[in-house]
């Protein structure tokens, strides 16, 4: 049974073979069961863990199963089958940051109690993801041949199971990613973060590294749109003395300094395709080549990206490059925006509360039921990073140890509906002024300057509303 994998059908995103690929690693690298069907009730794979407990499934007929085919069972499945139930209540998803899909729930005494669909970009549900009950936490199990490069675990170091207490939620897509988290944290691929500004994506890769082989080696922020592309190819790959203007002296790279840990290159949308083509090699040979330098550098680094844009979408508009995006996507992850997680807010704002009362000297504070009710109906457009700023601010400015609704809103009502529309509005109007600029660029066949005098700017103004809009 264990690696036995059938192909899905060709009309399925291009990506869902390689994520499967990056799931079936995974799953050779944990002791809990896991197994994977499609609609049709074909096993399209089990890992060995799954052999021992397979008799107990009417969908895995036999225990022992040849690891070269798929199989079909004739059985008939458990009345309810969650698994089954993935498929049947299928839905297409329009959203551009898709949260987690709910998993489904198990009958008792099934043997794989929790299941999770793998879904395509359009939403279509293609695979169950089955998971047995663990009788431990996971374990990562390292090969004998594993790289000397990556530090092997100190005695009595055991692999993490459970995840840092600075991932809160007890909310169905958090816990989902968290799931995600800790079989990814077990692998070598590459992983892509999506999510809104200020989710937690670089929280969720410092998680993933802290949990993985790697987390005794560094761990490596590149803030890629901080820096423009000839800066950011010499902090990422080095320079050789005398290779530019200012470079006095042989330089490491910051893939260099990483050797043996992970990088995590946040906004990575933002790159040029002149940088995204450099590190695609770096991806696909492992090796860097300093700025200036005839040569090349072999490197052993985990590659962790992020981004605030859909990527699949940056791609079908030819602003990023397929290619890339297929090697940082084999594990993508989506980190869901605290509107779509409401459940958590109140878990975050207790845990701010403490953390910011520490660090400034306060006395344990607390909220009213008013001020609760605020926060847990505002939008938060600035998601996780916007709540936590909010705490601090009232922490320290909020006289008293019962925080009301007036501490929190009295200089931007965030919990009126004005701010909705105004936010809502804003949009409007910048969706409006991107397809002006492009209606210009069209009828100005590409000319800059044509297409700033019709739009009645500067050309500098109109350079700024390229950028801002993200128009090659």
């Amino acid at each position: 049974m264990a690696g036995s994998f059938v192909h899905q059908d060709s009309d399925s995103d291009v990506s869902l073979s390689a994520r499967i690929e990056g799931l079936k690693f995974l799953a050779q690298h944990v002791d809990e069961p896991v197994v994977i069907f499609n609609p049709q009730k074909e096993l399209v794979y089990a890992n060995p863990s799954a052999n021992k407990i397979a008799k107990d499934c009417p969908l895995i007929f036999s225990p022992s199963i040849s690891s070269s085919d798929s199989q079909v069972s004739n059985q008939t499945p458990c009345d309810p089958c969650h698994a089954m139930d993935l498929f049947q209540s299928d839905r297409q998803v329009q959203d551009t940051f898709p949260c987690p899909s709910p998993s489904a729930v198990s009958t008792p005494g099934c043997p794989f109690p929790r299941a999770v669909p793998l879904k395509s970009g359009t939403g279509m549900t293609h695979f169950a993801i089955l998971m047995g009950a663990r009788g431990s936490e996971s374990i990562m199990m390292i090969p004998q041949d594993e790289d000397s490069s990556v530090p092997p675990a100190m005695p009595g170091d055991s692999f993490p199971g459970t995840l840092p207490p600075t991932i809160i939620g007890d909310s169905e897509p958090i816990q989902q990613l968290v799931e995600m988290v800790r079989l990814i944290a077990a692998s070598e691929a590459t992983v892509l973060i999506q999510g809104e500004s200020g989710t937690g994506k670089e929280l969720v890769a410092k998680t993933i590294h802290a949990l993985s082989r790697r987390r005794l080696r560094p761990f490596i922020v590149v803030e890629c749109s901080a820096l423009p592309e000839t800066l950011l190819e010499s902090e990422l790959f080095g320079h050789v003395r005398g290779s530019f203007t200012g470079a006095v002296a042989d330089r490491k790279g910051l893939f260099e300094e990483a050797e043996g840990g992970t990088i995590f290159l946040d906004e990575i949308t933002d790159t040029t395709p002149a940088f995204q083509a450099r590190l695609l090699r770096v991806l696909q040979e492992g090796e860097i080549k300093p700025v200036g330098s005839n040569g090349s550098i072999k490197v052993n680094v985990r590659v962790i990206s992020a981004g605030n844009k859909p990527l699949d979408h940056l791609v079908s508009t030819k602003l990023f490059r397929a290619d890339l995006y297929y090697r940082l996507a084999v594990l993508p992850l989506t980190v869901p925006p605290l509107r779509e997680r409401r459940e958590d807010i109140l878990l975050l704002v207790r845990y701010f509360l403490e953390q910011c009362a520490r660090k400034h000297g306060r006395e344990p504070m607390h909220l009213s039921p008013d001020a609760q009710t605020a926060l847990v109906h505002h939008s938060w457009p600035g998601n996780v990073r916007e709540l936590e700023n909010l705490i601090e601010r009232v922490v320290v400015t909020c006289p008293h140890s019962t925080i009301e609704v007036k501490d929190f809103f009295s200089d931007h009502s965030l919990q009126s509906a004005t701010s909705d529309l105004s936010s809502i509005g804003k949009t409007a109007r910048q969706e409006a002024e991107r397809s002006r600029i492009l209606q210009a660029l069209r009828d100005a066949k590409g000319d800059r300057t044509r297409a700033a005098r019709a739009l009645n700017i500067s050309r500098s103004s109109l350079y700024n509303k390229l950028r801002d809009y993200h128009i090659s």
